[in-house]
């Protein structure tokens, strides 16, 4: 029962980060970018040390679909996610992040003698 809202508290957490960032990010250029950015980091990094692998790609799979819905354009034409140096700082950044917390040693996150 612990896990399932673990992955629960991930999803959302995902959800949330993508949400806040597609609006966030154009706060106060370029400032904003990297400061959201920097939010996904640190989510990725606590979905891995929190659930592994499994947690990272729940986390993951939630941020990209989110920021894919926040990229399209709305019925009266308008979108969050501008195709400008900010919007790709963005897109890249926060797909970056999540790959360097994937990448990270598991030592580092959890120490030597971690449970995952």
């Amino acid at each position: 029962m612990k896990d399932v809202l673990g992955f629960a508290v991930l999803l959302f957490g995902g959800v949330i980060t993508a949400s806040v960032g597609a609006v966030a990010h154009r706060g106060f250029p370029p400032l904003g970018v990297v400061l959201c950015v920097m939010m996904v980091a640190l989510g990725a990094v606590f979905a891995r040390t929190w659930l592994g692998w499994a947690g990272l790609g729940l986390f993951a799979g939630a941020w990209m679909t989110m920021t894919f819905v926040w990229a399209l354009e709305g019925p009266g034409g308008s979108v969050l996610i501008v195709q400008d140096a900010l919007g790709i700082g963005w897109l890249a950044g926060g797909a970056i992040a999540i790959v360097a917390a994937s990448v990270m040693p598991s030592r580092l996150l959890v120490g030597a003698h971690g449970p995952r």
